[in-house]
């Protein structure tokens, strides 16, 4: 388990980086091999780029050892690199599909990125694209298929493959939510919420991005779905994060609980704004409606700070795949539909998804 000390610090460095100034910033000062560990956590949670942003508005005594500073420098230009590298693999397949009449819109990874302080030190990911019709989304496999990708399918309704050294992912579910009884309803929100927002990707090419209410949705959901399989980052949580924060004035509070009421999640979505605010640092006033009293999420944290990035650094892989079922139980107080379908219908969309 993290030490204590390294903790704490990690946590008040990456409120620093991630809002620029931070109401309870409290610095203890670490070893060198208490700064190793701060590091190799921040690397497990892939919020490296943003713990360091906060180093740049402290005092040079406080900083890491020289070393640690110099290795830490280096990995930032890596994630900056691969930024840059990220979004012209999207200018290139986005202008391919403009070409073939294929109209996908981007999910997660970008398009959260632009909700951050420093858009290029957010890890990214892979690039994952949305298609609303099958038959589109059909077309995009074969397009880059066709072009000597080797596409594969993956559970959730989706197929994946590597181009040009970057992992991309073709979706046709938006929102990673799995009780089959909202089909529909998650149909008719991308309808109510059509006006989709608008970037262009520097090459004249229309970039879509989901509306807020639904890029808020997506966020969200993802997580659980990772909380309900092998665990996530807190990249994640400051994902979710930053887009409360940038969209709070778009989105019509009220109405959004009423989404995550309809889509059976409300009450792990209280969880997941105690733990926003109580350790993520988000300010309630972005918060969408108000947090309910005396609601513990401690254990949630827990468990996200035992299992790093998606689970991987967990205790191996067996004893994440026994985590499953274990958080199964957790979450049918808070998600039941969702803990229930999830394990039924990652089994079932990777054979029928094709």
């Amino acid at each position: 388990m993290l030490d204590t000390r390294v903790q704490r610090t990690l946590l008040s460095l990456l409120r620093l980086g991630l809002w620029g100034t931070a109401e309870k910033f409290s610095f203890c000062p670490l070893s060198p091999e208490q700064w190793g560990n701060l590091y190799k956590y921040a690397s497990m949670h892939t919020v490296e780029g943003v713990v360091y942003d906060a180093f740049m508005q402290m005092p040079a005594n406080q900083l890491p050892p020289r070393e640690l500073m110099l290795k830490w420098t280096v990995r930032i230009d890596q994630i900056e690199r691969h930024y840059k590298q990220m979004n012209a693999c999207i200018a290139e397949q986005l202008g391919m599909f403009n070409k073939h009449g294929i109209e996908p819109m981007l999910l997660k990874g970008q398009g959260v990125a632009a909700c951050y302080r420093i858009p290029e030190h957010r890890v990214c990911g892979d690039v994952d694209w949305y298609f609303k019709e099958k038959n589109q989304y059909l077309a995009a496999n074969t397009l880059f298929s066709n072009m000597g990708a080797k596409v594969s399918n993956m559970a959730g309704f989706s197929s994946e493959y590597l181009w040009q050294g970057i992992v991309v992912e073709h979706h046709q579910k938006m929102v990673d939510l799995h009780n089959p009884f909202l089909t529909r309803y998650l149909k008719n929100l991308e309808t109510d919420f059509c006006h989709r927002r608008v970037q262009q990707d520097g090459q004249g090419n229309a970039l879509f991005l989901p509306a807020p209410m639904l890029m808020i949705v997506q966020v969200n959901a993802h997580i659980l779905k990772h909380l309900l399989s092998f665990g996530l980052g807190i990249r994640q949580l400051c994902d979710s994060a930053r887009v409360y924060c940038e969209f709070h004035n778009e989105v019509n509070g009220s109405e959004l609980q009423t989404v995550y009421r309809r889509l059976g999640i409300l009450k792990w979505i209280d969880l997941l704004h105690v733990i926003l605010v109580k350790y993520i640092g988000l300010p309630k006033q972005y918060l969408p409606f108000e947090l309910p009293e005396q609601l513990n999420a401690d254990w949630m944290m827990d468990e996200i700070w035992r299992s790093g990035n998606f689970g991987f650094y967990d205790s191996g892989r067996e004893q994440a795949v026994k985590r499953i079922w274990s958080n199964m139980k957790k979450y049918m107080r808070y998600a039941p539909m969702e803990a229930i379908s999830f394990p039924v219908m990652q089994f079932y969309s990777k054979f029928a998804g094709r």
